[in-house]
């Protein structure tokens, strides 16, 4: 079975469930705005709901205002 380690040394399993719509969002997101935002972070990012802060601070901190909109709604589709 493969395993990744993400960012908060969470144990992650590749063959994981379906993520939630939240953490589709997040993926997309960080890819989309990797080179602006996450240029610091590792390109394979294992996304998963403890990095969400992380992503949502990027987003915010050096994403401009389309960045700030995109982390507004991650923290929309928190929860549901």
């Amino acid at each position: 079975m493969n395993h990744k380690i993400d960012i908060a040394g969470s144990l992650a399993m590749a063959d994981e469930a379906k993520p939630t719509p939240t953490i589709e969002l997040a993926r997309q997101l960080y890819r989309e705005y990797y080179a602006r935002c996450f240029w610091h972070l590792k390109p394979d990012l294992v996304v998963t709901e403890s990095t969400l802060p992380i992503i949502i601070k990027g987003l915010c901190a050096h994403g401009g205002r389309r960045g700030m909109l995109a982390a507004a709604r991650i923290r929309d589709t928190q929860g549901k």
